[in-house]
């Protein structure tokens, strides 16, 4: 059995931008983002860069699974390290699922709420952006 927590809505911080990029509604696209992500990051250590790689590829997930239209992946640097968030056209509120142990789908917004500093999302013209802060150690 499964429940669900939503997200809290907020407007993600911004920063100096370090990339927009815009990707289609497929599988291929999360491979794609990840690598985007990770030119973003060079130079950031291994381990945020490592997290960021599981977040993007969660958060492009869920832009394929539950959007009609492309996606739009954004990466910016903030005070206290990077913000990633992909807006996508679905209107539907992002929820973390507290999903069995043996249930093979769901946990993608949990792992992304456990890795990250901050998770959160906001209602765009066009539907909406989920976004997660990580910091690091090397934040200015």
């Amino acid at each position: 059995m499964s429940s669900s927590v939503p997200i809290r809505a907020a407007e993600p911080p911004t920063g100096e931008p370090r990339g927009e990029w815009s990707l289609r509604p497929e599988a291929q696209s999360a491979r794609l983002a990840r690598r985007l992500v990770a030119q973003a990051l060079q130079g950031a250590d291994e381990h945020l860069r490592r997290r960021a790689a599981l977040i993007t590829s969660e958060l492009v997930g869920n832009g394929v699974r539950h959007a009609r239209g492309g996606m739009l992946l954004s990466v910016w640097r903030v005070p206290a390290g990077w913000v990633l968030a992909v807006a996508d056209d679905s209107h539907a509120p992002p929820v973390v699922k507290s999903v069995g142990q043996l249930t093979e789908d769901g946990r993608g917004l949990f792992i992304v709420q456990r890795i990250s500093e901050r998770l959160g999302w906001a209602r765009t013209a066009t539907g909406k952006v989920v976004w997660a802060c990580l910091g690091d150690s090397a934040a200015r």
